[in-house]
């Protein structure tokens, strides 16, 4: 089976996972710190905060920014279209979500964005769904003009870039996930990164209970709420096993994207121009809610391929957020996303076999879906 997700382990991580087992350094220490420092290197931000989950990464940034916040807003704007932890960490904050539907791209519409805005928005929060970025110019020049943060939710993203800055370093804030399906995976895992010094403060705290500091003398004090979301030693390890490579994997995805859609009967994964895509899988639409259903099944029986629904509309197809009240028909291209769309893999360690076998079950569900 060519599965959506994928894992690699290294000799170092084996290594330097004995030395920490010999050593019994199992919590948090010098090797979650060295993965933080590799990743900020990599990104070229000033601050990484590593964090036991993209889903905590999200929470963290946005405690963070409803901290420093003065004006005490409370919602926040994000794409209707997406996984469900992304609102998942908005409610854990006891903030709001306002939902903006999104385009054929499947990224949030930035033409409907100004018309949710009100005097109680904190934030947008963007999500590069699938690994393709938001229109970052459009969201930064809103975010100016409202005086509104924006934190990039780039968790199935990391390696993507926007006019040359990697997604998740353009917000004040951006948060990256390492899921077994993502650029590189630590099991679970995630990240926050910024620049901003006191965001960075915030998160550090955030992510342990609201710990003050590591400072023996404040370890318990804790001037605000926080969550336990620390990345621990193992988690840690097997990244730093593989982050050397992470550029590698980066290009591998990109080039596996290209070679896929080169080989297509029709082009369905394109980069915009000023674009870079590392994928985190391969997105598309079939003519009905009943081909897609089919299809989810025939692909893995008939091809041994993994395929997956591509997520639906959170406030209208999501039975967890009914009680938002929300209609069938508010999200229109979300919905129509929620029923009829479905991916496949296209992951770094996909054969030369792998990507054949994913352009012909592509073409029979392009040509017949």
């Amino acid at each position: 089976m060519i599965t959506l997700g994928t894992v690699n382990i290294s000799e170092k991580t084996k290594q330097l996972m004995q030395e920490a087992l010999n050593e019994g350094l199992i919590g948090q220490g010098k090797y979650v710190a060295e993965f933080e420092k590799k990743l900020a290197d990599f990104l070229s931000v000033k601050y990484v905060i590593s964090t036991s989950s993209g889903t905590m990464a999200d929470a963290c940034a946005l405690a963070a920014i409803k901290e420093q916040d003065k004006l005490k807003r409370n919602e926040v704007i994000v794409p209707a279209l997406t996984f469900i932890a992304q609102v998942n960490s908005i409610y854990y904050n006891h903030l709001q979500p306002v939902f903006v539907d999104v385009g054929r791209d499947f990224q949030i519409d930035v033409s409907k964005i100004e018309e949710k805005i009100t005097k109680n928005t904190l934030a947008i929060m963007p999500v590069h769904l699938f690994g393709w970025p938001a229109n970052m110019d459009a969201i930064k020049e809103i975010a100016k003009k409202h005086n509104i943060f924006i934190v990039e939710d780039a968790c199935e993203a990391l390696g993507s870039k926007y006019k040359n800055e990697f997604l998740g370093t353009i917000g004040n804030m951006g948060t990256f996930s390492f899921y077994v399906s993502h650029s590189i995976t630590t099991g679970e895992g995630g990240a926050v990164a910024t620049n901003d010094e006191q965001l960075a403060g915030l998160a550090y705290s955030l992510r342990n209970h609201g710990r003050k500091s590591d400072i023996i003398e404040e370890k318990f004090i804790f001037p605000r709420i926080g969550f336990s979301a620390k990345m621990n030693s193992m988690e840690a390890i097997v990244g730093l096993g593989i982050i050397d490579d992470l550029s590698g994997y980066v290009k591998a995805r990109h080039d596996n994207m290209v070679q896929i859609n080169n080989l297509l009967q029709e082009k369905h994964f394109l980069e915009k121009e000023n674009e870079y895509v590392a994928p985190h899988c391969l997105p598309f639409l079939v003519s009905s809610k009943e081909k897609r259903d089919e299809l989810l099944k025939l692909i893995p029986g008939k091809y041994e391929i993994e395929a997956r629904q591509a997520f639906y509309s959170i406030p209208t197809q999501s039975g967890a957020y009914e009680f938002l009240g929300q209609k069938e028909g508010n999200y229109p291209v979300a919905e129509d996303i929620g029923n009829r769309g479905l991916y496949l893999p296209c992951h770094q360690n996909l054969s030369d076999e792998d990507v054949k076998k994913i352009v012909i079950a592509l073409n029979e569900a392009i040509k017949n879906g």
